[in-house]
């Protein structure tokens, strides 16, 4: 029995050694422990960050103050295990920055093995905010331990800049120019702008017309501008008109703005007047409010000359004005292409009209604007200027300005006015400089100022009337006499150019600048000499082209002709 005992003992464990399993003739199975030999394989997560980046609203890198930003950045699992219960944690290495808000953590949940996923922290700058470096540290943490490795990122923070959101210019304008009258819509356009040092949030803008008399005809007079950063302007216009109900003589409307501070943006109230005599969608009502900060340049919907013109209350009866402001030649000369035309010719000679009536003295009975005007029209006030100032001799002022196209003859090289209808091929309709002056020189005007913002080589204002012609032609020098001195704004072979950012002719700009900061009381050596070195400069500066202006003079006043004066 004992060595029965010990056999089956024997059988038993190399049955369990094998991992057999043993079947009895009952057909009831017997299981038996099994071992085998296996090799574990350890298949692990590997977390990193990769791709950060700082987002900020305005992009100066800056968390400003009042600014919301963010850091985003891809978490990625490139191992093979499972990334259980992933974790971004972010905090500040350096507590001392006041006004920063944050989010602290953010749950991932699970990543898979070879996968990722964009996580965006929030950064608020806070109005309170300090100026200084925030020095984040995020890490990314994994349940078991198998974290990524920490990052540091380190942004500059900046204290609050007060934002300053202004009405900055505004102008009144009739669809056709003329009176504003009861019961006629008057558009007003208006530019806001941020002028202070910092971006200005959610702002809005409400027209309101405080007269229950006076009408909104437009679509919308409430406009949602969004942020406004720093001297960024938005153009806006409201439609309205005052009904025959309507007893005052100026109508005022209100600009309301906001911010989201409320408390730096300025509400002001706009008036027109009654019977105001408005140049279609070109009357400037108030000006650029001056700002602290010198390099913002203060938006405008138009230019500064335009603006303020001085008024001068003493009239001179037999002071007489021709001015001319010839633009559209492509629309009176069929095969023209439109970059023929002078640009800004007809705003100039708007606006030295302003100037001829309220600064220099001229009645307005005396005073004739022509605006494209033809051979017909031309020589038509030439002759009724000659004969007025004929009649009262040596008293008779004439004042003559011409903003437009000039040619000379290819073979006489004779200077021409060209009116609108006239082409450049054949110069037998133009306007002859030297009759021009023989006709006033004639009139025996005691004197007479001649203002000519053109050039007589072929090009004018970077579009030459003759596109064929490629050779400019030096004009030949008109013999002056009488009474005469002449203000060309161009010399030889120059161009007379405009000034882009003034809407003006560079010549007539500083003439008009320089009338402007002397309210006319200005020699005209001293006018001579301002224009001749500032639009020498600023032609070169602005459109890198030499246009140096000239004065030309009878000898009759040779001697006298510095001296005269407006006044």
């Amino acid at each position: 029995m004992r060595t029965r005992s010990v056999l089956f003992f024997l059988l038993l464990l190399a049955v369990i050694s094998h991992g057999q399993v043993i079947s009895g003739k009952s057909g009831k199975k017997k299981i038996t422990f099994t071992t085998t030999e296996r090799s574990v394989v350890t298949q692990l997560p590997d977390l990193i960050i990769t791709g950060e980046k700082f987002i900020d609203e305005n992009q100066n890198n800056f968390i400003n103050a009042n600014e919301d930003c963010q850091i985003r950045m891809n978490i990625e699992n490139i191992g093979e295990g499972v990334a259980e219960q992933v974790k971004v944690k972010v905090a500040l290495k350096n507590n001392d920055i006041q006004g920063l808000s944050f989010k602290k953590m953010v749950d991932l949940g699970n990543l898979q093995p070879n996968s990722s996923t964009e996580v965006t922290i929030p950064i608020k700058g806070e109005v309170n905010l300090q100026e200084g470096l925030a020095e984040f540290q995020i890490e990314v943490q994994e349940n078991r331990g198998f974290d990524a490795f920490p990052l540091e990122i380190k942004i500059e923070t900046k204290e609050f800049a007060k934002p300053n959101v202004i009405v900055a210019d505004a102008e009144f304008s009739t669809e056709d120019g003329g009176l504003i009258k009861l019961n006629y819509p008057i558009n007003l356009k208006v530019i806001v702008q941020n002028i202070g040092e910092g971006d200005a949030k959610d702002v809005v803008t409400d027209f309101k017309l405080p007269n229950a008399n006076c009408v909104f005809l437009g679509e919308q007079n409430r406009h949602n501008l969004g942020n406004l950063g720093r001297g960024e302007t938005k153009e806006l216009e409201f439609l309205f008109t005052a009904t025959r109900r309507y007893t005052l003589n100026e109508i005022p409307v209100m600009v309301d703005i906001s911010e989201s501070l409320n408390k730096y943006a300025r509400d002001t109230t706009l008036f027109v007047g009654l019977e105001q005599r408005l140049t279609a969608k070109n009357e400037v009502v108030i000006s650029g409010i001056a700002t602290t900060s010198p390099d913002i340049h203060i938006a405008s919907l138009s230019s500064e000359v335009d603006k303020n013109i001085p008024v001068n209350r003493t009239k001179h009866p037999y002071r007489y004005a021709l001015i001319i402001g010839n633009e559209d030649y492509a629309k009176f000369q069929r095969g023209l292409e439109t970059e023929t035309n002078v640009e800004f010719a007809r705003k100039d000679a708007e606006v030295f009209m302003d100037y001829a009536v309220k600064t220099l003295g001229v009645d307005e009975i005396n005073a004739h604007l022509l605006k494209d005007a033809t051979t017909g029209e031309i020589y038509q006030k030439i002759d009724l200027l000659s004969k007025l100032a004929s009649k009262t001799g040596e008293q008779a002022e004439i004042i003559f300005y011409y903003a437009g196209h000039g040619l000379p003859d290819e073979i006489t090289r004779a200077p021409y006015l060209i009116p609108v209808d006239v082409s450049g091929t054949n110069l037998s309709a133009a306007i002859k400089l030297e009759d021009i002056y023989k006709k006033f020189a004639e009139s025996e005007a005691g004197r007479v100022t001649i203002f000519l913002d053109a050039c007589f080589s072929g090009g004018g204002r970077d579009a030459g009337l003759l596109a064929a012609r490629s050779v400019k032609v030096k004009p030949k020098e008109n013999m002056i006499f009488g009474n005469l001195a002449v203000f060309s704004a161009s010399s030889g072979e120059q161009s007379a150019l405009p000034y882009e950012n003034e809407q003006h002719g560079m010549f007539t700009y500083y003439l008009l600048k320089k009338l402007q900061e002397t309210k006319g009381d200005v020699t005209y050596g001293d006018l001579a000499d301002y224009i001749m070195q500032n639009v020498s400069i600023e032609s070169l500066r602005v459109n890198q082209k030499e246009q140096d202006p000239v004065v030309n003079v009878s000898p009759d006043v040779d001697q006298v002709w510095r001296s005269w004066n407006f006044q």
